[in-house]
């Protein structure tokens, strides 16, 4: 059993690790088949953050599609090719009733069909989101300025800043990632 993972962040690859744990016994039932993930540096098709549910979806699902076409040049295939994308879902996105709220999702495919898995989301501060969304600055910069500010030192990126750590972005994705497998492993429900 081979799952392509269309990242090369150790969170990402991590995170279908652990989902696959938690559904792998109803998908497969060959327990010593061998398995074998594999993460490849597939990049968004944006430089900036996703603002909305349909760039969140659609950049999962174009991680997903890019790495199909990788695999197949390289004459190679999976079982299962996973894309994850994390970032904003904003609500009234002109005037004051602005809500932006982080959000991850997964999209799978078996190479036939897909399927796609949200993993919640929180609402985030007006003064994290308002820098990105009004004026494009990075993530990793205004985390950083605002880290420093109240010497937060998690490494579980924004998630663990507004959770204080009880919840990760690895932890986000993989809800996200069983949402996304189970009409895989949930055939009875989704036939």
């Amino acid at each position: 059993m081979r799952i392509a993972i269309g990242s090369s962040s150790p969170t990402e690859i991590a995170a279908a690790k652990e989902a696959w744990k938690v559904f792998s016994a109803s998908l497969t039932h060959d327990t010593d088949e061998e398995l074998e993930f594999f993460g490849y540096g597939i990049s968004g098709t944006s430089a900036q953050i996703a603002m909305s549910v349909p760039d969140l979806m659609n950049a999962s699902l174009e991680r997903v599609e890019t790495l199909v076409l990788q695999l197949k040049r390289e004459r190679t295939e999976a079982d299962f090719y996973v894309g994850l994308e994390s970032g904003f879902n904003v609500v009234d996105s002109q005037g004051p009733r602005r809500i932006a709220f982080l959000e991850s999702w997964a999209y799978v495919s078996d190479g036939h069909r897909g399927h796609f898995g949200h993993g919640g989301g929180i609402v985030v501060p007006p003064n994290i989101a308002d820098p990105m969304i009004d004026r494009g600055i990075d993530m990793s910069i205004v985390l950083d300025r605002f880290s420093s500010e109240r010497e937060i030192s998690s490494g579980n990126g924004l998630w663990g800043i507004l959770t204080k750590d009880i919840l990760s972005a690895q932890h986000a994705f993989v809800i996200a990632l069983i949402a996304a497998f189970a009409p895989f492993y949930n055939l009875r429900a989704f036939s």
